[in-house]
Parts: C-alpha cells; structure tokens; sequence
C-alpha cells in the first residue's frame, strides 16, 4: 500500500491569509476547501507536542531566492499568520486533510541554499491566549510602579 502526503500552507496577515501553496503537485494548481493552492518547493517540519505543554514551534523551509528572502523578510517583521495543513493525497484529488498547524513567523535564518522561517504555535499554552498578550495599559489599566501600594 502506498501514501502520499503534502501540505498545503497558508500565510498572510492574522485573518487574511494572502498566499496558497502546496508541495506536491508540480507545475499544478489544487483546488481545496474553495482555496487556489499554488505549487512551492517547501519542507515543513518540527511541529512536537512536549509532556509540559509549551508551545509547539515549526518550520517551514524554503530555497533561498530574492523573492523568497523578501516575502520571509516581510512575513517575520509583520507577524503574519501561517496555516500548514497535511493531507492525503491521490493523482486525482486530495483525499483527506491528516493535521493542521498555526503558528505565527517568529523568527527566520537563510544560508546561500535555503531559507528557515520559524512558526510559533498561536496558543499560549500558560495563558490559552491567541496569540500570546503582552500587560498594556489598554488591556489592564494603570500599571502601578511601586511596590508600596495600599488599598
């Protein structure tokens, strides 16, 4: 018995993912879940749940082109949200979706032949917040700056 899997990745700004690809088709376009993924030599790879239930981080490789380097580049600066999506597939269609991974870029590294961009998992798994939340003024109120404070 033979199976074939690929990814299908999503990525673009949280909410509004701007690109579609996948890695297995070559020269060919999927159609999946009312999405156009186009074909993209990648690898993915590291998604590994821990016993202590910290974050799941991921990464995605891609060749090292200007193209590439300038889309990562972007993709990090601005914290875009990427959706990986493992599925089954035959010649004729994708059979079914296995696993699906978000992670938010967090940080990225290139060498002359390819390109690295780390996923951070979106959940926090300490504070179950998406994505993690950082103490503002905004969400919490004043901030008191002294240790001597009364009520």
């Amino acid at each position: 018995m033979e199976f074939n899997y690929g990814h299908l990745f999503e990525v673009g700004p949280a909410g509004q993912p701007s690109y579609f690809f996948q890695n297995f088709r070559i020269g060919d376009q999927i159609n999946y879940d009312n999405k156009a993924y186009l074909y993209l030599p990648f690898a993915f790879g590291g998604a590994v749940a821990s016993l202590k239930g910290d974050n799941l981080d991921a990464t995605v490789q891609l060749a090292n082109t200007e193209i590439t380097r300038n889309w990562a580049t972007q993709a990090i600066e601005n914290l875009w949200v990427a959706k990986v999506t493992t599925v089954l597939w035959s010649e004729a269609n994708i059979a079914r979706a296995l696993y699906s991974y978000w992670g938010v870029a967090a940080t990225g590294n290139w060498d002359e032949s390819n390109i690295q961009v780390t996923l951070n998992s979106v959940l926090d798994a300490v504070d179950a917040n998406i994505p993690a939340r950082k103490i503002t003024r905004n969400s919490v109120g004043n901030i008191p700056f002294t240790s001597s404070v009364r009520v």
